[in-house]
C-alpha cells in the first residue's frame, strides 16, 4: 500500500512549513533588497514541497500584501511567483481577499505599478478571470495613454479568456475597435486578433468574426504579421454554420508561394479547412488553386529536406488531394506523386545515415535498457515517419486500392529501416505511435501481407519497439505460422553455439525475440513445438553462464555477448511466470552476474529465484513455505528500505496461505478426518479460508491496474472461495437443524477441495507480478497536525474531535480505467497502531473489512457513541466514513469521530487511555468503486478526563 509520501520533503509536517512560511515573511521585510528578493523566490519552492491548500492560502495572502506596500522592483518578482505556482492557484480559499490587495494596485497613479499588476492578474488568470472586478479593471486600462499599460492588458485578457470565455462578450466591441485601429502598433493587434479565436465556440460572436477576418487577411493595407493572424484565427473559428468559402479559398491560396514561411503555413493550414467536395465551386476556381498548390509541392529534387518545409508540403498535398477528389483526378493525382517521391527520399535518406548503436545490457530495475539519451527526436528519424504517415493519409483519402497497395510497401520498408537503427530512448514514444497507427491502418485496409511477408526479417531488431510489435504480431494466432520458421532456426544455431561454447558470432537479439515469440505464443493458447525449444533454450543458456560463476571476466563477457537486453529479460522472466515454467525462471535468475549488479536488484533476483523454486515444488509443503517465507523475508526488507513491493508481498502471501489451506484440507481428507481435534481443525480452516477470501478482495480493491492474467487469477481465486464458504455455510445449516455441532468432517474437507478446485496449485500470473503496477497515491496532511511529534495528542473524553484531512492526489501516467472523483476516508478508534501493518495481508484485510464496513457519517450517526457505558472494547474498530470532491487534484474533508467517555466506563474516576486514530483513504471513480490505495495511517490519541487538548 502506498505511504504518506515518497520522499522527505514531502513529508514534512504542517509545523515546518508554517514556520519555513513566517521565516520567508520575515526575511521579506528584511530592509536589504537582496534577502528579499531571494525569500520571494523561495515560495514556489516552499508550495511544491508542502502543497496543501492552508499553507497555499496563507502564502498567496501574505504575497499579496507583500505587493501592496512593496516597490515596483519587487512587484516585478511577485507576479513571476504568481506565474511559476500557477498550479497551486485552486487551493486559494479567499480570492477575494487576494484580489482586493491586486485591485488597490491597479487603482494607483503609477503607471509602471498598474502595469505590474496587470501582469499579476494575467498569471492568476485561472483564479480571477470571473470575477467582474478584475474583468472591469482591466476593460478600463484600454482607455490609458500609456503604451506598456495597453499592452499588459491585451496579453491580460488573452490569458482571462483561456479560463472565462464569456469575458470575451465584455471586451469584444473594445477588442474589435483596437484590432481595426491602423494606429495601434501590429504587435498589440496581431495579440488582439489571436485572442478572438475563443469566439469559436460562440455561435453569434464567431459569425460576426468571420467577415472581420475576411478583411483583415485580404486588405490590401494589411501588412504579413496581421494577415498571418487573421489567418489563424480565421482557421479557428471555421465551422458547420460558416466553412471556409470557395471565393475565400482562392484568395487565401495566393500566399502559399509567398516569401514568407509562416505566411505560407497560416495560409496552408487555413485552406486544411476547406471542404471543396461539399461546395458548388467553380471548375475554373478549383483549377487554379489546383495549380498553385501543385507549384508549393513541385520542389528541386535535390532540396534539402527539414521538419518546418514538410509541415507545408504535408498542408499542401493533404488540401490538394482532397481537391482532386472532388474534381474526379485520382488517378493522375499530384499529391500522390509528391508524397511517394517525398517517402522515398526520406527512406533513402534514413537509409544512408549511420546511427549509434546501444551496448547491451544495463540491468535496472525498472527494466529499461541503457540507451543513449537524445535531447529530441532526430530530425532524418522523424522525416521518415512523418512521410510515411503522410502517404498513408494522402492513399486514405483518394482512395485507390492501387495506392493502398504501394502505401504497404511503403510502411514495410520503412519498418525494415527502422529495425536496422540502435534503440533511442527519446525517440521510443514516437515510433510506438507510428507502429501502432501504421499496422492498424493495414489491417483495417486489409494490406498487411505486405508487412507480415517482412516479419522475418524484423528479428533481431535493434529497436525496442519494433521488437515489441514484432513479438506482438508474430505470437497471434493469424500470423505465427509467417515467423515460426526463422525463430525456429534461430533457436537451433543458439543451441548448437551454447553446445560449442562459441557465442561471439551468435546473433543474440533475434535469438531472444525469437524466445520471446514463442512463449507469448504459448501464452496466447497456441500449442507450438517452439514453446518448449525456447524453454530449453534458456535452460542451456543459463547453465552455460552459472558454471561461469567461478571465472568473473568470462561471465561478464559471455553475458554481455549472448544476453538479452534488460527490458526483454524482464519480458521472458514475465513470460516463463506466466506460462509456468517456475524452474526454467530460477535458473534464469541465476545467469546475470551478480557480482555487476546492485544490492537492490540483487535482492530482487534472489526473492524471484525463490518464489520460482517453491512454485516448482508446490508438491513438497515444508520446502514450499520455507522458500516463500524467505522470499517473503526480501521483499519486506526491499519494501522497507524505499523500493515498493506491497503488491507482490500480497500476492505472494496470498498464494501461500492457499497452497497451505489446499494442502490442510487434502491431509484432513485423507484418513485423518476422525481424529479428536478434526471437528476444530475443520472449524479453524473455515475460519481462514473466509479470511483468504477478504483477503483476495482487498488485493482486488486496493491496485486497480493490475493486468488481465493476474485479474483473471484472482476472480478465479474468490469464486473458489466463494463455492467453499457456500458450502461451509450449507453444512453448517444442516448440523443445525440436526441439533448437533457435529459434522462429517471428511465431507467438508471434500467438499471444501472440490470448491476450490485444481486451479488451486496452479499459478500463472501476468506482467505485473513481476513489476510493482501504477497506483494513484494520495498525500494527506491533518489539522491539527497529528503526527507533530513523539507525544501523543490529547482529546478530552466524552466529546466529538473535529479534524481536517487535506491533501492531493497523484495520478500515473497510464490511463485508469475509471475516473476518479472523490476521496473516501474511513476514520476509527483502535487499540493497536497500524505501524508496519502495511506489509501484512491478514493484519490490512482486518483492517480492510473495518473500512469497509464504515458508516457514512450524518446517515445514523456516529458509529461509536461518546456516553457508552460498557466497556471499552465496545467503542473501538467502529468506523465513520467521510467524502470530499476532488478539487483538481485536491481535496479538504472534514471528519468527526466521538470520544469513549471515560467515567461511565470506568465508573466516574478519572483516566488516560491511549488509542490510535486509525484512517484508511480510498478513492472514488465514476463507476461509484472505491479502490482502497492509502495511505493507511494511525496517529496516537490520549483521551483524558483531566486534560483538554
Amino acid at each position: 500500500m502506498s505511504t504518506v509520501a515518497p520522499n522527505s520533503d514531502t513529508a514534512r509536517s504542517s509545523d515546518w512549513a508554517f514556520k519555513q512560511l513566517f521565516k520567508l515573511e520575515s526575511k521579506c521585510r528584511s530592509p536589504t533588497p537582496a534577502l528579499q528578493v531571494e525569500a520571494i523566490g523561495e515560495f514556489p519552492k516552499l508550495l511544491d514541497q508542502f502543497p496543501f491548500p492552508t499553507l497555499v492560502s496563507s502564502a498567496f495572502l501574505k504575497l499579496g500584501d507583500l505587493f501592496r506596500s512593496s516597490p515596483n522592483s519587487l512587484r516585478y518578482h511577485i507576479a513571476q511567483v504568481f506565474g511559476a505556482s500557477q498550479q497551486h492557484l485552486a487551493q486559494i480559499t479567499q480570492t477575494e481577499e487576494l484580489l482586493k490587495r491586486i485591485l488597490v494596485v491597479l487603482y494607483s497613479n503609477d503607471p509602471i505599478a498598474r502595469v505590474l499588476a496587470l501582469r499579476l492578474i494575467g498569471n492568476a488568470s485561472l483564479i480571477f478571470a470571473k470575477f467582474p472586478e478584475a474583468q472591469h479593471s482591466i476593460l478600463l486600462r484600454y482607455q490609458s495613454s500609456h503604451p506598456l499599460e495597453i499592452v499588459a492588458a491585451v496579453q491580460t485578457t488573452e490569458s482571462m479568456l483561456s479560463y472565462s470565455p464569456e469575458f470575451l462578450e465584455v471586451v469584444w466591441e473594445t477588442v474589435l475597435s483596437k484590432a481595426d485601429d491602423p494606429d495601434v502598433l501590429d504587435s498589440v493587434r496581431v495579440q488582439l486578433i489571436r485572442s478572438l479565436q475563443h469566439a469559436a465556440p460562440n455561435l453569434m460572436l464567431s459569425t460576426l468574426l468571420y467577415s472581420h477576418c475576411q478583411h483583415w487577411a485580404c486588405d490590401t493595407d494589411s501588412t504579413n504579421i496581421i494577415r498571418c493572424a487573421a489567418m489563424d484565427t480565421w482557421k479557428a473559428i471555421i465551422q458547420r454554420h460558416n466553412e471556409l468559402q470557395s471565393v475565400d479559398a482562392k484568395h487565401i491560396s495566393g500566399y502559399v508561394l509567398h516569401d514568407l514561411a509562416s505566411l505560407r503555413r497560416s495560409a496552408l493550414a487555413l485552406l486544411g479547412k476547406w471542404k471543396p467536395k461539399g461546395q458548388t465551386v467553380d471548375a475554373s476556381c478549383l483549377n487554379e488553386i489546383q495549380q498553385r498548390l501543385t507549384d508549393c509541392l513541385h520542389l528541386p529534387a535535390d532540396s534539402n529536406m527539414t521538419i518546418v518545409g514538410f509541415g507545408e508540403l504535408r498542408l499542401a498535398a493533404t488540401v490538394l488531394a482532397r481537391i482532386e477528389v472532388a474534381c474526379g483526378n485520382v488517378n493522375a493525382s499530384q499529391s500522390w506523386l509528391a508524397a511517394h517521391k517525398y517517402a522515398a527520399r526520406a527512406l533513402e535518406v534514413f537509409s544512408d545515415t549511420t546511427f549509434a548503436t546501444s551496448s547491451v545490457l544495463s540491468l535496472n530495475m525498472s527494466g529499461q535498457s541503457s540507451a543513449n539519451d537524445h535531447s529530441g527526436i532526430d530530425p532524418v528519424y522523424r522525416l521518415l515517419i512523418s512521410s510515411v504517415m503522410l502517404v498513408i493519409n494522402i492513399s486514405t483519402i483518394l482512395d485507390s486500392s492501387e495506392y493502398r497497395s504501394v502505401t504497404a510497401t511503403i510502411v514495410r520498408d520503412s519498418w525494415l529501416a527502422i529495425t536496422k537503427r540502435g534503440e533511442s530512448s527519446s525517440e521510443a514514444r514516437y515510433l510506438r505511435r507510428f507502429l501502432r497507427k501504421s499496422w492498424s491502418w493495414c489491417k483495417s485496409m486489409r494490406v498487411e501481407s505486405s508487412v507480415i511477408a517482412a516479419l522475418q526479417d524484423m528479428v533481431g531488431s535493434l529497436s525496442k519497439p519494433v521488437t515489441c510489435q514484432v513479438i506482438n504480431i508474430g505470437s497471434s494466432t493469424r500470423y505465427f505460422d509467417c515467423i515460426a520458421d526463422v525463430c525456429r532456426i534461430n533457436m537451433e544455431c543458439f543451441v548448437e553455439a551454447l553446445n560449442l561454447s562459441n557465442l561471439a558470432d551468435c546473433n543474440s537479439r533475434a535469438v531472444w525475440h525469437a524466445i520471446s515469440v514463442a512463449l507469448a505464443c504459448q501464452k496466447r493458447h497456441l500449442k507450438s513445438a517452439l514453446s518448449s525449444m525456447a524453454v530449453n533454450a534458456i535452460s542451456q543458456w543459463s547453465k552455460h553462464l552459472y558454471s561461469l560463476i567461478d571465472q568473473p571476466d568470462q561471465h561478464v563477457k559471455d553475458f554481455s555477448a549472448s544476453g538479452p537486453p534488460a527490458w526483454m529479460f524482464q519480458i521472458i522472466m514475465s513470460l516463463l511466470s506466466a506460462n509456468g515454467y517456475w524452474s526454467t525462471l530460477h535458473e534464469l535468475c541465476q545467469a546475470p552476474p551478480m557480482h555487476c549488479l546492485s544490492s537492490n536488484i540483487q535482492s530482487w533476483f534472489y526473492a524471484v529465484s525463490n518464489i520460482a523454486v517453491a512454485e516448482a515444488s508446490v508438491s513438497n509443503i515444508t520446502l514450499y513455505t520455507e522458500l516463500t517465507d524467505m522470499s517473503l523475508r526480501t521483499l519486506r526488507a526491499m519494501d522497507t528500505q524505499g523500493t515498493p513491493c506491497s503488491y507482490r508481498l500480497f500476492l505472494v502471501q496470498l498464494r501461500r496461505e492457499l497452497v497451505c489451506l489446499h494442502y490442510e484440507w487434502s491431509y484432513l481428507q485423507t484418513g485423518h478426518s476422525t481424529s479428536p481435534a478434526a471437528h476444530f481443525v475443520a472449524k479453524s480452516l473455515a475460519g481462514r479460508t473466509r479470511s483468504l477470501a477478504s483477503q483476495t478482495e482487498l488485493v482486488c480493491g486496493t491496485f486497480s491496474l493490475i493486468d488481465t492474467d493476474t485479474r483473471k487469477w484472482l476472480t478465479q481465486t474468490q469464486q473458489s472461495l466463494q463455492r467453499a464458504m457456500c458450502t461451509f455455510d450449507a453444512m453448517s445449516t444442516k448440523s443445525t437443524a440436526a441439533n448437533s455441532d457435529i459434522f462429517d468432517v471428511q465431507n467438508v474437507a471434500t467438499a471444501a477441495l472440490s470448491a476450490l478446485g485444481e486451479q488451486t496449485l496452479s499459478f500463472c500470473p501476468g506482467s505485473t507480478f513481476l513489476s510493482e503496477p501504477p497506483q494513484p497515491t494520495i498525500f494527506i496532511e491533518s489539522r491539527p497536525d497529528l503526527d507533530s511529534g513523539s507525544s501523543p495528542f490529547t482529546v478530552f473524553t466524552g466529546t466529538e474531535f473535529h479534524f481536517v484531512i487535506e491533501g492531493f492526489l497523484r495520478l500515473p501516467q497510464c490511463a485508469l480505467p475509471a475516473t476518479p472523483q472523490q476521496i473516501r476516508i474511513a476514520v476509527w478508534l483502535s487499540d493497536r497502531p497500524f505501524g508496519s501493518s502495511n506489509q501484512d495481508l491478514q493484519v490490512c484485510s482486518e483492517y480492510y473489512r473495518i473500512a469497509q464496513s464504515a458508516m457514512c457519517h450524518g446517515s445514523n450517526g456516529p458509529s461509536n457513541s461518546p456516553s457508552g457505558n460498557g466497556a471499552l472494547a465496545t467503542v473501538l474498530d467502529k468506523a465513520t466514513a467521510f467524502e470530499a470532491q476532488l478539487d483538481g487534484a485536491y481535496f479538504t474533508c472534514p471528519c468527526a469521530i466521538a470520544m469513549p467517555s471515560l467515567r461511565d466506563i470506568f465508573d466516574h474516576t478519572d483516566a488516560n487511555v491511549l488509542l490510535n486514530l486509525h484512517i484508511f483513504c480510498a478513492l472514488v471513480d465514476t463507476t461509484d468503486h472505491a479502490w482502497w490505495t492509502g495511505p493507511h495511517a494511525s496517529y496516537p490519541l490520549l483521551i483524558s478526563t483531566t486534560a483538554k487538548s
